[in-house]
């Protein structure tokens, strides 16, 4: 989940650097959400994923296309977008993880190999600590 709110923190961040003129900054906010779309979109597991794999990729995908339009047009309209978009989704690793720690349900235990522990969503322009991270 916290993959995610980093994501919406780069769209928050995108907003107030639009609003304010900034390209450069609008910008680099705007790739670093790439960046971590990228990551989550490596570390999918379609063996064990299965159907909910595949949409992700595929959302993936589309959320890829929508943050280079907003790039594009440079439009508040086209970056509350792309909030819409992900607000969902974040919503329901939340509940995932409700569901988890309420012991609702449980997941299968996490293959270790290949998985990096420090997570680009961590890093910022002005920030180098490192955190664990989950999606």
């Amino acid at each position: 989940m916290k993959l995610y709110d980093r994501i919406l923190e780069d769209f928050r961040r995108a907003s107030e650097a639009n609003a304010a003129k900034n390209i450069e900054r609008r910008v680099a906010s705007l790739n670093h959400a790439l960046l971590i779309i990228a990551e989550l979109e490596g570390v999918l597991d379609f063996e064990r994923g299965g159907v909910v794999a595949r949409h992700l990729q595929g959302f993936y995908r589309v959320a890829r296309s929508l943050i280079v339009e907003a790039n594009i047009r440079a439009t508040q309209e086209s970056i509350e977008r792309l909030t819409a978009y992900f607000m969902p989704l974040r919503q329901a690793w939340q509940k995932v993880e409700e569901d988890v720690a309420q012991n609702r349900i449980s997941l299968p235990e996490e293959p270790t190999h290949g998985l990096r522990k420090q997570s680009i969503a961590s890093q910022s322009e002005a920030e180098t600590s490192s955190s664990w991270w989950s999606a």
